[in-house]
């Protein structure tokens, strides 16, 4: 980028500009009292002091120029625009996420200046090179942001999402704003495949039914809240939706109805409310601690219900699962071979993920899966 016929560096560069009353604000200190911090050039280009230099060339100063001594005008650059710019953690991870070809190119230079191993003739890679991983946490370190934001950073510039990351660069937008519009747009096509009855629906009565309510909460979504969490992977519904749908069961039947701390009694109103007969509450041991303001959850539950009299096998299955969970709203693997054991008859799993032999599947997201293999 040129200023006034003089070139900026390429490290300078991957900070935004800053523009209109912030700008107009760093004029009117340099007018009442001058130039305090002369301009760093590196290679003959601005590396540190754009600002100040556009300033004074649009209020008729003339700056004051230094060269820089040092041999990492990188980590220099960063650590100069982060004591004096307020950057939000999304607007860091943009600078460390550019900032990792640029580690690399140092890198090397430093190493061919005096790297290697000289008994061998071979020469060391820098560390970066060698590890992508760990490069990726120095660049974190650098821009002093945690790498699950430069992750976030790297996945929209894996998926092309150029204009996305300059809003974010500029300020305008945050990872946040960004996993929001996703998730909002994807719970809007969710409805729309809802609303034209694209999903085929379960036929005939069932024996054994689970369902995974998508169940509505009380707060808004926000990734990095310590209430947030991903997106559900269908829209979700509240209390009465919940009630107004119409399982396909037989008069002798079971019921296993999955839900969360907060909604455990609107769950055992809703399986009353479908005619079932509350008998037990299974918990699953996730194995990690989760979210949660009062205690941290490490669990989810599972409501046992019947209807009539059905055939029930089981006399030695315990009231607990203890497994790792896996993706988001996934439920275990060894629930469903529990209910295999221990259930006859035709069974059916209502909001499913995906298919399972020897089942009936009905959801939005067996579709999903299926594109995604």
């Amino acid at each position: 980028m040129k200023l006034f016929g003089l070139e900026t560096h390429k490290f300078a560069d991957i900070f935004p500009m800053i523009t209109g009353e912030e700008l107009e604000q760093l004029k009117q200190d340099i007018k009442e009292h001058g130039l305090l911090q002369p301009i760093i050039l590196f290679e003959g280009q601005i590396l540190d002091g754009r600002n100040r230099f556009k300033a004074c060339k649009e209020i008729g100063v003339n700056p004051a120029f230094v060269d820089y001594k040092g041999d990492k005008p990188l980590e220099y650059v960063i650590s100069e625009n982060l004591k004096r710019r307020h950057l939000t953690a999304s607007q860091r991870a943009v600078i460390a996420v550019d900032c990792l070809p640029l580690l690399e190119e140092e890198a090397r230079k430093r190493m061919s200046l005096g790297g290697g191993d000289k008994k061998s003739g071979m020469v060391k890679l820098p560390q970066p090179i060698q590890n992508k991983g760990k490069s990726s946490v120095q660049a974190g370190k650098l821009a002093r942001v945690g790498e699950k934001y430069v992750r976030a950073i790297k996945k929209l510039r894996d998926a092309g999402k150029k204009e996305e990351i300059e809003e974010i660069r500029q300020g305008t937008k945050t990872v946040q704003d960004i996993k929001k519009e996703e998730r909002t747009a994807k719970v809007q096509k969710q409805i729309e495949t809802i609303k034209q009855d694209n999903l085929q629906k379960p036929t005939g009565e069932y024996d054994v039914i689970v369902i995974d309510p998508p169940w509505k909460v009380d707060f808004d979504y926000s990734p990095d809240h310590y209430m947030g969490r991903v997106a559900n992977p269908y829209p979700e519904m509240t209390v009465e939706q919940i009630k107004n749908i119409k399982l396909p069961t037989k008069t002798n039947s079971i019921l296993w109805l999955w839900t969360t701390h907060s909604q455990i009694w609107n769950a055992i109103e809703i399986l009353r409310f479908w005619g079932f007969e509350y008998k037990c509450l299974l918990v699953w041991d996730k194995e990690s601690m989760g979210i949660g303001k009062w205690l941290r959850k490490q669990c989810e539950f599972c409501l046992l219900g019947i209807k009539g009299k059905p055939v029930w096998t089981a006399t030695d299955v315990r009231d607990i699962i203890r497994e790792q969970k896996t993706k988001h709203s996934a439920k275990p693997e060894g629930f469903y071979k529990m209910v295999d054991d221990i259930c006859v008859g035709k069974k059916l799993d209502y909001f499913a993920r995906k298919k399972r032999d020897g089942w009936s599947v009905y959801g939005d997201e067996i579709n999903v899966k299926e594109k995604e293999e």
